[in-house]
């Protein structure tokens, strides 16, 4: 049971005892309607002062006996229990000399009846069947296979080799457009000869030695 949290303790209790005698012997107390003498509130709480102290120590004692009882259960309680189970299989098919040892004998399982076995063999396998379950045999026969395998070499660098990455080379630059010039337009016909110089007239309009020589 609960302990009221209201409830007082055995120190408590025995600070009161010897409180009122001491300092309020002559007091009167108006309690819930009842009235107390200092002698009367001396025996009404050494009363209740001597449960509390007796509860105390039997609850104390019940901790050391359960401690003491865990710890032997610990050590030696397979034991009992293996004599128990002895006897259980000595007395077997004796069940009156089995209930004069506290024990009732072990109820013997039904057989099933032949449909009962088949329904259950059938229930047995529509369930392995529907979760996928397989035996060993089963397992032993399922292989992977693979149709190729790719090794990738991983080099280490050496010490003190640099790893910083090559630059790319530099792009060329786009070559220049050129334009080549318009072409001269064709001649449309043949050059006209320029015209006859006329020789020069002297001035008595006798032509001069030098042309007439040069036109001969």
């Amino acid at each position: 049971m609960a302990q009221n949290s209201s409830q007082l303790t055995v120190a408590q209790y025995q600070a009161l005892i010897a409180g009122i005698p001491k300092y309020a012997g002559n007091a009167t107390f108006m309690v819930a309607s009842q009235t107390f003498t200092a002698a009367q509130a001396v025996t009404f709480l050494q009363t209740l002062h001597d449960t509390s102290a007796a509860t105390a120590a039997a609850k104390a004692a019940w901790k050391q006996s359960l401690a003491s009882d865990e710890a032997a259960e610990a050590q030696n309680g397979s034991l009992a229990r293996e004599i128990r189970d002895t006897i259980a299989i000595m007395f077997s098919n004796a069940a009156s000399t089995l209930q004069g040892f506290g024990m009732a004998p072990r109820k013997k399982p039904t057989p099933l009846t032949t449909a009962a076995r088949a329904a259950a063999n059938a229930k047995a396998a529509a369930t392995r069947e529907a979760r996928g379950t397989k035996g060993a045999a089963q397992k032993a026969a399922i292989t992977g296979n693979v149709t190729g395998v790719t090794i990738t070499p991983v080099v280490t660098p050496t010490a003190g080799a640099s790893t910083a990455p090559t630059p790319a080379a530099a792009a060329s630059p786009p070559a220049a457009s050129v334009t080549a010039p318009p072409a001269a337009p064709a001649a449309e016909g043949p050059t006209p000869a320029a015209p006859p110089v006329p020789a020069p007239v002297a001035s008595n309009g006798v032509a001069a030695a030098s042309s007439t020589a040069a036109h001969s």
